[in-house]
């Protein structure tokens, strides 16, 4: 596989609750880019926006910065899906996410662009998914 494994800088992290704001994405697991921000659908009413602040959403029913809450890890390259799917038993799309598990661990996953995947484990999972990866890029 020549996959590379790396840790993208992302700003921030703003959970966002309530009705979708305009251009936030209302399909299922899909994703939309507002104002240079990606927004991630997770939940009917429930948005993660990478790159927002808290006062950026006045009208939501919540907006929490929630940047602590997860790491962002990188997984790039031809064999980027192959890796993923021996530890993942849901595909995402290209321009989609979902909330999944990845070799036993809760995850955001998002894939930005066919060979490119971002994946979003909680901070205390974080050590043992990157061991994971990078064990499966060795092979």
């Amino acid at each position: 596989m020549t996959a590379v494994l790396g840790e993208p800088v992302v700003a921030s992290q703003v959970s966002v609750r309530g009705e979708a704001p305009p251009g936030f994405p209302v399909e299922p697991n899909t994703v939309a880019e507002v104002d240079g921000r990606t927004v991630l659908w997770l939940g009917p009413d429930e948005f993660l926006v990478l790159g927002g602040r808290e006062e950026d959403f006045p009208d939501a029913a919540a907006a929490v910065d929630v940047s602590a809450g997860r790491v962002v890890f990188e997984l790039a390259g031809p064999g980027a899906a192959d890796l993923l799917a021996t530890g993942c038993s849901v595909e995402v799309a290209p321009g989609r996410c979902a909330q999944t598990m990845l070799a036993r661990a809760q995850v955001v996953l998002l894939r930005p662009e066919p060979d490119r995947f971002w994946i979003l484990p909680r901070p205390s999972f974080a050590p043992y998914v990157r061991a994971w990866l990078e064990d499966a890029l060795a092979f």
